[in-house]
């Protein structure tokens, strides 16, 4: 570089780079990178010449564009062109002032010289892509696919894998006219993929006609031509615009999946078809049961394509327990030596050279635990393997080291349950070992208990995951089981409506307003119809559907159906809203609402369990998940370093993340139902600086879609078990997703935003036991009482048993179980005590045994405020609920006094939910009050359980007396109700206010004459916007 060049080189470079939009690049952006090694090169290259040949100015142009092998910039072209305006008119600006022409020139002709350069490769680039276009087989389908959709409304497309459907057919579809097409993925990340892949094919990588549209984020604009979305999402489209006029054609991708939001989508979109004549339906799939479809849509043609796969070996290598394919039963424990035999096969006959990793396809994580902890030894022998493991359990940064090149001379072992069948595509992999096994989860009504359990795989799964032995060259697939019981298989994976719990679906059926009961909808395979009939039976005892009519939904039917989560966690939030506890209820939903931030390997290192100590509460997971929220909260407020923060408390940040994110939406959803109130006293300047942060978060936001992830060399034995604890993958190199993230963070809190949280987020007992509450009444019935004879000491197990299922286990990683000695409690040689409680839980699985998950210690007088059946006997000073759970009282005098403040309290609590359900929350601090109260009362009673709880049982809240409590009543709550009015609690009254968040009260009061009644605004300005909105 010349002196001049040297000199002026910082201002040059700060003028063409910089954050500005009009400029070229982002300072240290991949872009400024290559241009400085190419500026670097030629200016190697033009000192060289200039030592060789004295030549002038023009000269010395016109040959560095033939040693550059660039276009020459004398001969217009238009394709060897780039749009590129940079404003230098009279150098006003400080950068070029100082700047000699001589030396601005030799830098833009570098500039041009480079874009240029870059437009080549880049035509080179897509020619190859094109050329790859064509050799794909769905290439052949392109005029049958476009001619037979010309004359049909359903077209069914059955493409194997790697024939280019995905991406290819909405493609051909832009260019033969179609402009409002939407394409359905079942996963979130598929998506994303596909909108960048296809952008990228279309040109269109910086644009908008191509785009995706998932739960937090959404590339659409008006200029969107293409939509990729998933499946929850176009659900929640047809609920707000039934007929979906937004869009002349639909693509179902992925159909085989059989997933509970699919086949709910195939009974939809076929009604919606035969309604709209200017709508067109395609369905896509790998493998299908072309017959079932083909009834279901009336005979709608299909068109298969080829797949494209190199050559693959099948080798049938069956192991001893599956001698019997009719034997259910299943070992303690997986044999890892099969596994370690292939891999000391390959080790000798294949060249440790050649390219090639290996993917085991294992049922559960406990046997990916097992196989993967044999392999590491032989892996630490031979130095020929790195093992790694992939689940859903792991956080994102483990599950992305799979995607990472193993060293020159070593192999990668990936060990990974379903997810890699279709979801996540891994190179190089040539080598399969089929296990042939798959967990499922099945729900059973009877017991209300979902249970992982081990299947057989499909014979369609089989193929699949064959299939990923010959993505990028030939390849090996080895199935440990036998050709026969391959034949015995089924043909395909059991549907998920078959296997799952159907409220939620039966409640989005009455949601679409189709005039048919759950009952009549036309599913493409019918389910369980008494399992279904259950489930419709459990929505009107939980007050979600009208009484005695199937086909409405009652006023908190209709809020929780709009809340894209499981009931429980929706009426999390609903009760939330109630007691006017929103931000910790909002935290608690979200949590609730994703998987679990702390990770799996956590729980197995103590160093990690340590530092976490004062995460964990004794009160139970729920409140463990508030505790860590504000932790994050503090970390993010203080810009200290969030990743190494999650590393050394065990906690997915990625899943921290989410819970903020569900956590705004949450919010948003709720404003928009009216149930809480929508808070908006942003002052003007607030506004512009606001504009300013979203225009910034805009621009990061599309930096981070074309981000691309670089793909790092794994470190020799790096295995699954090490990778966290190399921490120079993350300091200080934050991603622009991190940078995005904290932007949000920052935009959504501010200062007043982030106390708010961290006040509302310490919890005092009176807030504790209010928050107890939400949750319990969200995820009743799930409740547990706890077997007599637990030991509670660490490490024991601890058993509890539901109203169905006895004998449940409290999961070994719960808070509870970990946090043993707050479940102990004093009481007498009779079991007389105060203290007794209850378990509450939100789900509950069977996987080596039935856990309850999700669990948190409550009163167990809360029971009394909740359940649908109260019998209250005045002969033996007894309450019984639901026919399960006993409490037996001593004394006349705590009998009555339990029952009457019990009943009152339900009654209060049901005015105050049908209030805030009209947006009423002006007797939240009243109930929260009377809650509190209730289950603070001091009395003793025995507590026991029925082992037999009857089927049939009255519903009710039935008095000593017999009669039955209304608690529909607008009138006084009762006569009792009096006593607590009376105590008047100044104490109880602090605490519940000291967790309430300070609100700015409306000060100008407005009488509209639109909506004819009186309103209150911040500022004149909110009356002036309130008026135009007439």
């Amino acid at each position: 570089m010349n002196s001049d060049l040297e000199l002026h080189y910082g201002r040059l470079r700060r003028f063409f780079f910089g954050d500005e939009p009009w400029k070229i690049a982002a300072k240290d952006s991949d872009i400024e990178k290559l241009f400085r090694k190419f500026f670097s090169k030629l200016q190697i290259k033009l000192q060289r010449k200039k030592e060789h040949e004295q030549q002038n100015e023009e000269d010395v142009i016109a040959s560095s564009s033939s040693i550059l092998d660039i276009p020459d910039s004398s001969k217009f072209s238009r394709h060897h062109t780039t749009r590129l305006a940079v404003d230098i008119r009279e150098k006003d600006d400080l950068e070029l002032r100082e700047v000699p022409e001589h030396v601005l020139s030799e830098y833009t002709f570098a500039l041009s010289s480079f874009i240029a350069y870059e437009n080549r490769m880049k035509f080179n680039q897509l020619r190859r892509l094109r050329a790859s276009q064509k050799n794909l087989p769905i290439w052949e389908k392109r005029n049958e696919i476009l001619e037979t959709l010309q004359n049909v409304k359903v077209l069914l497309i059955a493409g194997d894998t790697g024939c280019g459907k995905s991406t290819q057919v909405p493609q051909y579809l832009l260019d033969a006219g179609y402009d409002r097409i939407a394409c359905t993925q079942p996963r979130r990340i598929a998506a994303i993929a596909l909108a960048r892949r296809v952008a990228y094919e279309t040109l269109n990588e910086y644009g908008s006609r191509i785009a995706y549209q998932i739960r937090f984020e959404k590339t659409r604009t008006s200029r969107t031509r293409l939509l990729f979305v998933t499946e929850g999402l176009l659900l929640r489209q047809l609920q707000s615009d039934p007929e979906l006029n937004r869009y002349n054609i639909i693509i179902l991708d992925e159909i085989h999946e059989r997933n509970l939001s699919g086949d709910f989508l195939l009974g939809l979109l076929r009604d919606l078809v035969r309604r709209r004549d200017d709508l067109k339906l395609i369905l896509m799939s790998a493998t299908v049961n072309l017959e079932l479809f083909q009834n279901y849509f009336e005979n709608t043609p299909v068109i298969k394509v080829a797949g494209r796969l190199y050559p693959i070996e099948l080798k049938y290598m069956p192991i001893k327990e599956h001698d019997q394919y009719e034997s259910e039963k299943k070992k303690t424990k997986i044999d890892a030596g099969p596994y370690l035999n292939i891999l000391q096969m390959i080790d000798a006959k294949v060249n440790n050279n050649e390219r090639g990793d290996v993917l085991i396809f294992l049922n559960g994580v406990s046997e990916i635990s097992t196989v993967a902890e044999a392999l590491k030894v032989h892996a630490e022998i031979s130095k020929k393997w790195i093992i790694l493991t992939l689940h859903s359990s792991l956080s994102t940064e483990e599950q992305d080291k799979v995607f990472d090149i193993a060293p020159l001379g070593i192999r990668k072992c990936i060990l990974s349950t379903n997810i890699a069948e279709t979801s996540v595509t891994i190179d190089q992999i040539r080598f399969v070992i089929d296990s042939g096994k798959v967990n499922l989860v099945k729900f059973d009504s009877k017991t209300g208990m979902h249970s992982l359990r081990e299947y057989w795989t499909s014979q369609a799964s089989a193929d699949q995951r064959k299939g990923r032995a010959g993505r990028t060259g030939p390849g090996i697939c080895y199935r440990l089981y036998s050709q026969q019981h391959f034949d015995k298989m089924d043909p395909f994976t059991i549907s998920e409506i078959k296997r799952v719990s159907l409220e939620s679906l039966a409640m989005q059926i009455v949601n679409m307003n189709l005039g048919i009961s759950p009952l009549e909808f036309p599913f493409i395979e019918k389910p369980n119809m008494n399992e279904l009939e259950e489930a419709v039976e459990s929505l009107w005892r939980q007050g979600i559907l009208e009484a005695g009519n199937t086909k409405a939904l009652t006023s908190l039917g209709k809020i929780i159906a709009n809340i894209p989560v499981e009931i429980p966690v929706a009426k999390v939030l609903i009760y939330g809203c109630v007691f006017e506890q929103i931000e910790p209820s909002l935290t608690i939903a979200a949590s609730l609402a994703t998987s679990s931030p702390f990770t799996i390997r956590s729980f197995r290192e103590p160093d990690i369990l340590d530092r976490r100590k004062n995460i964990m509460s004794d009160n139970g997971d729920p409140f463990a998940l508030i505790n860590a929220y504000r932790e994050f909260v503090e970390v993010q407020a203080e810009r200290d370093d969030i990743r190494r923060w999650g590393r050394e408390k065990g906690i997915d940040i990625q899943r921290m993340y989410e819970i903020r994110q569900l956590r705004r939406q949450f919010k948003e959803l709720l404003e928009h139902s009216g149930i809480l109130e929508t808070q908006s006293d942003v002052d003007s300047r607030e506004r512009r600086i606001n504009a300013g942060d979203r225009k910034r978060l805009n621009e990061l936001k599309k930096d981070t879609r074309y981000e691309v992830k670089k793909r790092k060399v794994l470190k020799p034995q790096a295995h699954f078990d090490t990778l966290m604890d190399s921490e120079g993958d993350f300091i200080g190199n934050l991603s622009l997703m991190d940078n995005v993230q904290a932007l949000e963070f920052y935009m959504e809190n501010r200062e007043s935003g982030i106390r708010n949280i961290l006040k509302s987020h310490r919890l005092n007992d009176a807030t504790l036991s209010v928050l107890k509450f939400i949750v319990t009444a969200g995820v009743h019935p799930q409740y547990a009482i706890l077997d007599q004879y637990n030991s509670y000491k660490i490490g024991n197990e601890l058993f509890a048993h539901t109203r169905k299922k006895p004998f449940a286990v409290l999961h070994p990683n719960s808070c509870l179980a970990l946090l043993p000695e707050a479940l102990d409690y004093d009481r007498s040689d009779k079991g007389l005590s105060n203290y007794h409680q209850l378990i509450s839980f939100t789900s509950f699985i069977e996987t080596t045994k039935p856990y309850i998950c999700n669990s948190l210690r409550v009163p167990a007088l809360t029971l009394l405020l909740l359940s649908k059946s109260v019998i209250c006997s005045e002969d033996d000073y007894s309450i019984v609920c639901d026919d399960f759970i006993s409490y037996k009282f001593p004394r006349a005098i705590e009998f009555f006094t339990v029952v009457e403040q019990a009943s009152a309290t339900r009654r209060q609590l049901t005015k105050a939910l049908r209030k805030s359900l009209e947006g009423d929350l002006s007797n939240s601090h009243a109930l929260a009050k009377s809650v509190v109260s209730f289950l603070r009362l001091d009395v003793e009673y025995i507590l026991t359980r029925r082992a037999c709880p009857g089927d049939n049982i009255e519903l009710g809240f039935i008095l000593p007396s017999g009669e039955k409590l209304s608690e529909e009543d607008d009138d006084e709550i009762l006569t009792s109700m009096r006593i607590y009015e009376a105590q008047n609690d100044s104490k109880l009254d602090d605490e519940l206010a000291i967790n309430k968040i300070a609100e700015k009260k409306p000060s100008i009061e407005y009488f509209c004459d639109v909506c004819q009644k009186i309103l209150f605004f911040n500022t004149a300005f909110d009356v002036l916007r309130h008026k135009r909105s007439h």
